[in-house]
């Protein structure tokens, strides 16, 4: 599939489009865009009647279904740099089922539901809106893997499924982060019960930190022989991630792959097969990041770091006291530590009258300072 030459796409995001889409497309060739079906029923009408007003009553329904679906994808209501997508959504829509086709007057009305290929309308999004995102995302990894067969009573790795998204995240700018500076705030028992955990534990570890989007998740790998006789191993392993969404938790996108290699050695088999399976899904990766990064900054809250709090009786004394400033609204505590706490303020407005009505609190026998305050996050030191 070609990158789309669309003149009313800006001529100098053409090259780097085409690059996003040729990586895109590489590392998701592999994936089957059978299962990402998304169904969406939509009504769509034309001037006319007859079966050319109904096929044209058919390309409304689909261009309205192409727009709805974009706008939720996007958090924008602005379709101006989607007009090659649009322009095309034979492209994206595999099938349609009509349900209803009637005759009002002059004017035939439908109603279809429309199958859209999801993975890339995605991908196609991604590689358009990457160039123009207004910076580039600071991305956390939490990928513990469980290799060989002594892996699940030894405990995981950190390193193997991190070491296969770094390099392309930063060939894209992203500022990646792994699990090693998590280890002054969390103890490794905490982070394997992260990577474990449901919906609300991974969401919840998203939002007490301050990165912009998080890859929770694990590789497990099995070892069989080929033959009852043979030395020769199959290695299998199964990635399973998600994409969190850091400033409200949500769940952007949930990937899995899986691969295989034949080896004698299993920890050595199980450590290709591992980085197979994540290569598989670096280029959907990419996609969940940029989509979750579109329309991200939340305007009706601000986060508070909180540096060296010390203990839980300060930060409450804390929170109490910034739940007590005019047009703030509920305080949330994200995470405590002693060196470090996170809170989620509910407040819409000015974040230089915040600063300035927030400096010189008292919070348990100590004083409130803004260390620093950019955009939308604030970092307070007790004095």
């Amino acid at each position: 599939m070609s990158p789309d030459t669309h003149t009313s796409l800006p001529a100098r995001f053409k090259r780097a489009r085409a690059v996003i889409l040729c990586f895109l497309l590489a590392a998701t060739s592999t994936t089957s865009w059978a299962d990402d079906l998304l169904t969406v029923r939509m009504k769509g009408s034309a001037e006319g009647v007859g079966l050319a007003a109904r096929k044209m009553a058919v390309e409304n329904a689909q261009a309205l279904v192409m727009e709805e679906v974009l706008q939720a994808m996007t958090n924008s209501s602005d379709m101006t740099l989607f007009k090659p997508v649009l322009g095309q959504a034979s492209r994206y829509i595999q099938r349609y089922d009509l349900l209803r086709s009637d005759i009002v007057g002059t004017v035939t009305e439908v109603e279809i539901d429309a199958h859209v290929l999801e993975k890339p309308l995605k991908r196609d999004v991604a590689a358009i809106m990457l160039p123009r995102l207004p910076r580039k995302p600071v991305v956390r990894l939490l990928l513990a893997e469980y290799i060989g067969p002594e892996a699940q009573a030894g405990g995981p790795t950190f390193d193997i499924a991190e070491a296969v998204f770094r390099k392309p995240m930063e060939d894209f700018g992203f500022s990646v982060k792994g699990v090693h500076d998590l280890l002054d705030h969390y103890e490794i028992g905490q982070l394997v019960g992260i990577t474990q955990g449901d919906v609300p534990t991974t969401a919840a570890f998203a939002r007490a930190n301050a990165e912009d989007v998080v890859v929770v998740g694990s590789i497990t790998t099995t070892h069989e022989p080929l033959t009852r006789e043979s030395n020769m191993l199959r290695n299998r392993a199964r990635a399973v991630m998600r994409v969190v969404s850091g400033p409200d938790g949500k769940i952007r996108d949930t990937l899995t792959a899986e691969a295989a290699v034949q080896s004698v050695e299993p920890v050595e088999g199980g450590i290709q097969a591992a980085q197979d399976a994540c290569g598989k899904l670096t280029g959907d990766c990419v996609v969940a990041i940029v989509l979750a990064m579109l329309g991200m900054e939340d305007e009706t809250r601000v986060i508070v770091r909180v540096e060296n709090p010390g203990n839980q009786e300060t930060l409450d004394a804390l929170v109490q006291a910034l739940g007590g400033v005019d047009t703030v609204g509920t305080v949330e505590p994200l995470f405590f530590s002693e060196t470090l706490a996170r809170l989620a303020v509910d407040y819409y407005g000015d974040m230089a009258f915040f600063s300035d009505a927030i400096t010189g609190l008292a919070a348990g026998g100590r004083r409130v300072e803004v260390a620093r305050c950019v955009r939308r996050e604030i970092t307070l030191v007790l004095k």
